[in-house]
C-alpha cells in the first residue's frame, strides 16, 4: 500500500511493475506477493518515470522493474490520445502532481497549457473528496485491476469493420522517457525487465507491422535487457475480457506462469 506522504511499500516487495493497462490487467501482485504493481490505465513513459524515481527514493528495496513493452507503446499516434490528452492530463497532474520537478511541470505546460491549468484549479476538489470518501491516505497511482468484463465478441467485430491502417512513426517523447528510466535503473542497481502481455491471436493479427516495428527498436536499441516477450502465450478466449487485456482468471494464470519463468531465470 502507498502511503499518501511518504510512499512507502512494505519492506518485503522488491519487484514494481509498471507500464499501461495491459500489465494493469495482466500481472496480479497478490499472487505475485514480493511485488508491487502500480500500472495504470494510459499511462506513458512520463508517468512511468516519475514512480519509478520517486518509489525508489523511498523504498530502497527495490532491485527489480518489470517495465511494459508492448506495440503501442512507442508510437506517435498515441501523445495525442494519452499523455497530452487534456482530459487524461487534468486527472494525472492532481495524482503526480507532487512527484514532478520544475522540468516535468514545464513539459506538461509546454504540450497543454490549458490543461495544465485546469488539472491546478481542480486538485483542490480532488483532495476534497478524497478527504470526504476517508481515503487521504491513499494514492491512485495504479493498481493490478480485476476484471469480470467479456467483450471479446463484441470487440472482435469492431476490429473487423475498422481496417483503417496508420501510418507507422515512433515518438520521440516516450522513446525520450523510456531512456530515462533506463538510465536511472542502471544509475540506482535496478534489473530491468521488459514485458509484453498476453494478446488475442487476433489483435495480433491486426498489429503485425506495430509489433515487427517493435520487436525491430528493441534487437537495435535494448537487447542488453530481458524482454519476456509473452504476445504469443496461449490462452483460450474465456481468459480475455477483450482483444488485449486479461480477465481476472487470466491474470491469476498468467501471473502463476510468469513467476515461474522469472525464478527460473534468476
Amino acid at each position: 500500500m502507498i502511503n499518501y506522504y511518504g510512499y512507502k511499500i512494505v519492506k518485503d516487495k522488491n519487484v514494481l511493475i509498471l507500464g499501461d493497462s495491459h500489465t494493469e490487467y495482466a500481472i496480479d501482485d497478490n499472487i505475485y506477493n514480493n511485488s508491487i504493481n502500480l500500472s495504470h490505465s494510459a499511462d506513458s513513459y512520463f508517468y512511468s518515470y516519475l514512480k519509478i524515481r520517486k518509489l525508489k527514493k523511498e523504498n530502497p528495496q527495490i532491485d527489480t522493474l518489470l517495465l511494459a513493452l508492448s506495440n503501442h507503446n512507442l508510437l506517435i499516434e498515441y501523445e495525442d490520445k494519452w499523455l497530452f490528452n487534456t482530459s487524461n492530463i487534468k486527472s494525472k497532474l492532481r495524482v503526480y502532481a507532487d512527484l514532478m520537478n520544475f522540468s516535468d511541470f514545464l513539459f506538461l505546460l509546454k504540450a497543454n497549457p490549458s490543461a495544465v491549468i485546469q488539472g491546478i484549479i481542480e486538485s483542490p476538489k480532488y483532495s476534497i473528496k478524497l478527504l470526504i470518501k476517508g481515503s487521504l491516505t491513499e494514492r491512485d497511482l495504479g493498481s493490478f485491476q480485476p476484471s469480470e468484463r467479456n467483450s471479446l465478441k463484441k470487440d472482435l467485430e469492431q476490429r473487423k469493420k475498422n481496417k483503417k491502417i496508420r501510418a507507422l512513426e515512433y515518438s520521440l517523447i516516450e522513446i525520450n522517457y523510456l531512456f530515462k528510466i533506463i538510465d536511472f535503473s542502471i544509475k540506482n542497481n535496478i534489473e530491468l525487465i521488459f514485458i509484453s502481455t498476453p494478446i488475442h491471436p487476433e489483435y495480433k493479427k491486426s498489429k503485425e507491422k506495430e509489433i515487427q516495428l517493435l520487436n525491430n527498436f528493441y534487437s537495435s536499441n535494448l537487447s542488453q535487457f530481458n524482454f519476456f516477450d509473452y504476445s504469443e502465450f496461449d490462452l483460450a478466449d474465456d481468459y480475455f475480457q477483450d482483444l488485449d487485456h486479461l480477465n481476472t482468471i487470466g491474470a491469476k494464470l498468467f501471473t502463476t506462469h510468469l513467476m515461474k519463468e522469472i525464478k527460473k531465470n534468476h
